[in-house]
Parts: C-alpha cells; structure tokens; sequence
C-alpha cells in the first residue's frame, strides 16, 4: 500500500472513530466508545503494517528526537509556570489552587520520568 492510499485510509478510519465515538459520548454508552476506540487502534495497527516502501534513516529519526525533546520542554515548562501563577492567585481565584498544584507536580513527575529515562538510556547505549 503506497502513502498516499494510506492516508486517506487513516483519515477515514479517524473521522468514523470520531462519529461513532460522539455518538458513543451522547448516549452515555462508555462499552461501545471502548470497542469503537479499541477496533479503531487495531485497523490503525493493521494498515500500517501492510505499508510498503517505507524508508526511516537517522536524519528522520534525529528529526523527531529533537522535536520531541522540545515539545517536552515546552508542556513541562508551561505547566510548571501556569502551576506557580494559578496558586499564586489564591486569594483572587481559590478555586483554581488545586488545578495548579496538580500542574506543578505534574511537571515535577515529567521531569522525574525524563531523567530516569535520560539515565537508563544512557547507559543502555554507553553514554
């Protein structure tokens, strides 16, 4: 299967997992919303397996490594600066301290994984 084919397949796969999913949601029917996400992950699987001419080299693999990294970069710090504002602002809004402790940990549990990660692949590949 070509690229190109497979895209639209995926497109078609997501917008009916979307449909069935809202239908799902408004008829309060959380089994079939899991089923419905559940089939739409294999056929996701399935076609992509079936994907031929695929070529991944380590400029495409550097590419996405950096682009991860400042993507994590980005939420941890955003959720560690909205987390200091939002408890900062307790006296005007306290019902938004909670919302930011639960951010400011949250940044604190990625920088924590980040880092466990950092050193077990580190020394996986003999850093």
């Amino acid at each position: 299967m070509k690229q190109k084919r497979l895209r639209i397949i995926l497109f078609l796969i997501v917008i009916l997992m979307g449909t069935v999913l809202s239908f799902a949601f408004s008829i309060g029917s959380p089994v079939l919303a899991i089923g419905v996400f559940l089939a739409g992950g294999i056929a996701i699987y399935i076609f992509k397996n079936r994907q031929e001419g695929i070529v991944e080299d380590e400029r495409i693999y550097q590419i996405s490594q950096k682009a991860s990294n400042v993507t994590l970069r980005i939420v941890t710090l955003g959720l560690a600066i909205g987390g200091v504002v939002l408890i900062s602002m307790k006296d005007l809004y306290p019902g938004y301290t909670y919302l930011g402790l639960f951010m400011t940990y949250a940044s604190c549990w990625v920088i924590l994984l980040y880092s466990l990660f950092y050193i077990y692949y580190n020394r996986e590949f003999g850093g």
